[in-house]
């Protein structure tokens, strides 16, 4: 009786251990359209490819449009795991969030989105320790960012000059935007991307600074009659996967890696395959709405310039303010990083798979290599 207990106890074990994991599944919220490109071709692409990786035993559940939390929502929604993973924009938490959000408020820096978002992401992760310290404080984890084309002066009226700015409200959206605004006599609004296209349509707001792809992404053209083809730069920090830092820890390490293998896919998707062929057809769809794309004056574009001049001091000065230590050095890796990745994509800023490369080799291999 004794062996034949012992023997069944050895077979349990034995069964046990051949019993493959559990199947996983994460909830993911953005507050953006379902039929935004940085979803179409970017996040529902990565859900699926982490799905086959692991033959299905992580997927996710996908909540757009706001189902869950909305823009401002978002910090607190996925550290309190009202959704596991989410998108997570950075500058509307200045506070909570302002070590992080030093770079984003650089946005001046940026000439193109593909380099901006590498140089963001590389320093953060691996350059910011107090990005670091407040990721943990609100119980997050931001694992991938994407970056928008360079923004652009959009209003709902025709401009006939700098002087026609003046005085008008613009949706400026961080220090970077609302300095640059400020710059031509307008006038900053605070509001998130979902919420421009009603803010124009009422008469909240009489511009937006806005990449050109937003006429598609965001439905702007509906509403928008006149551009000022100025690119002011190109912002980054767009936390496109943040996962809820809890969960991501109690995530089983084959998981951990599925996912960070196939999120330089999820970028490479977001900003070439989307933003970028938004931004390519946005002339096209202006063209069929008859809306007015002009150059800027000369006068428009030396102001701009002259703000320009002094943002690394500026960015310094009110990061200093919101309690960040030493943000100098700060500014100082997202410059050298900044150049590095200008380099380093300028002759891939169309090629989905080159970029994708670049970032796993540079950025997520090396997250790979530290999962325990």
């Amino acid at each position: 009786m004794k062996k034949l207990l012992i023997t069944s106890a050895v077979c349990a074990i034995g069964m046990l251990a051949t019993v493959p994991a559990m199947a996983k599944e994460l909830t993911y919220a953005t507050y953006t359209s379902p039929k935004s490109s940085n979803n179409t071709k970017g996040v529902e692409p990565f859900m699926e490819a982490v799905s086959k990786r692991t033959n299905g035993d992580l997927t996710f559940k996908f909540y757009p449009g706001g189902q869950i939390f909305d823009a401002r929502g978002t910090l607190t929604g996925i550290g309190d795991e009202l959704s596991d993973s989410g998108f997570l924009v950075p500058q509307y938490f200045p506070k909570e969030l302002s070590n992080i959000g030093v770079m984003p408020d650089l946005l001046m820096m940026n000439k193109h989105e593909v380099s901006a978002a590498g140089a963001f992401l590389e320093s953060m992760l691996f350059g910011c320790p107090g990005c670091a310290a407040e990721m943990k404080a609100n119980n997050i984890k931001m694992l991938a960012s994407h970056a928008a084309a360079p923004y652009n002066i959009m209003c709902v009226d025709e401009i006939e000059s700098v002087e026609d700015l003046a005085g008008l409200k613009f949706r400026s959206a961080g220090d970077a935007l609302g300095r640059a605004t400020k710059s031509w006599g307008g006038v900053p609004v605070s509001m998130s991307s979902g919420e421009i296209y009603e803010g124009l349509q009422r008469g909240q707001l009489d511009c937006a600074v806005a990449p050109k792809a937003w006429l598609i992404i965001y439905g702007l053209a509906d509403v928008v009659k006149f551009i000022y083809d100025l690119p002011i730069g190109a912002g980054v920090g767009m936390g496109l996967f943040t996962i809820n830092d809890d969960v991501w820890e109690g995530l089983e390490r084959d998981h951990k890696e599925a996912i960070l293998r196939e999120l330089p896919g999820l970028l490479a998707g977001a900003i070439i395959d989307g933003y970028g062929a938004d931004t390519a057809n946005a002339a096209k769809v202006a063209q069929e709405k008859g809306i007015t794309i002009a150059q800027p004056p000369a006068e428009l574009v030396a102001l701009l310039n002259e703000t320009r001049k002094g943002e690394a001091a500026a960015v310094a000065a009110k990061a200093a303010s919101r309690g960040v230590e030493n943000p100098e050095a700060l500014i100082a890796t997202y410059t050298k990083n900044l150049a590095i990745w200008e380099e380093a994509t300028k002759d891939i800023l169309t090629d989905r798979d080159a970029y994708a490369e670049l970032l796993w080799e540079r950025i997520y291999s090396r997250l790979v290599a530290d999962l325990k």
